[in-house]
């Protein structure tokens, strides 16, 4: 499925607030005439986009999944819609089964009226190539707890990010990473300490230095519009 974040305090489920979670799980109510719990494959924060979100639900009756997949978009039109609808073994679970998750993230270099909403307009000069490499140095598995909000649940903090790209397209500055699984606010911690490199305001090595938590100065945090959760990766299912 995919949505558009700017309306919803993020994809899951909290007291007193607007949830993607609940717009869907209203919309399948309505649809199988029953309460439907769903599971999302990652819980994306307020106002954070996805092109790429999976999820699952058990059911026992029979279903079409084409149908309710035109049925439900038909509710849920504007902001939420679902790309495919199919069955699926009875043992998937959309979060535990992801072998790595993949977000977008696009900076605009030149004001933007379209894609505002969609992106993080820079207001300073970057140095593009000092970007990749210091966003390139957080590969690899790491302890990423001080580029994260913690929730104190308990987990571990440690995250191996597979691989990281980057890529002008016109004006705008496309940011890619994976991993096999992302903390709070992991991803825009990363591009802000990045950006902080790429405009000059820090040094380059300040990722290696937020890693060991030999840093605690003052640090960007990209702005949720411009982050995508664009692909969840499976062995077994093409999404």
């Amino acid at each position: 499925m995919e949505y558009f974040g700017a309306p919803f305090a993020g994809w899951q489920t909290q007291e007193n607030a607007h949830s993607v979670q609940d717009e869907l799980e209203r919309a399948m109510a309505v649809v199988l005439h029953q309460p439907v719990r769903v599971t999302g494959a990652g819980r994306t924060d307020t106002g954070v986009h996805a092109i790429g979100q999976v999820v699952h639900f058990d059911f026992d009756g029979e279903l079409e999944p084409r149908r309710l997949g035109h049925s439900l978009n038909a509710l849920l039109r504007p902001h939420i819609q679902v790309r495919r609808a199919e069955a699926c073994s009875p043992e998937f679970h959309a979060r535990y089964d992801a072998l790595s998750r993949r977000y977008l993230y696009r900076i605009a270099l030149r004001p933007t009226v379209f894609l505002r909403d969609w992106s993080w307009q820079a207001i300073y000069r970057l140095d593009l190539e000092k970007f990749r490499i210091e966003l390139e140095s957080a590969v690899g598995q790491h302890n990423f707890s001080p580029f994260s909000i913690p929730r104190n649940d308990g987990k571990s903090t440690v995250c191996n990010l597979i691989r990281t790209e980057t890529l002008q397209d016109g004006d705008f500055f496309l940011i890619r990473v994976e991993a096999d699984r992302f903390l709070h606010k992991m991803v825009r911690s990363l591009v802000g300490a990045c950006f902080d490199v790429a405009r000059g305001a820090h040094s380059p090595g300040l990722v290696k230095a937020i890693l060991k938590d030999d840093f605690q100065e003052p640090r960007t945090w990209a702005p949720a519009q411009g982050l995508c959760l664009e692909k969840v990766t499976y062995a077994d299912y093409d999404v």
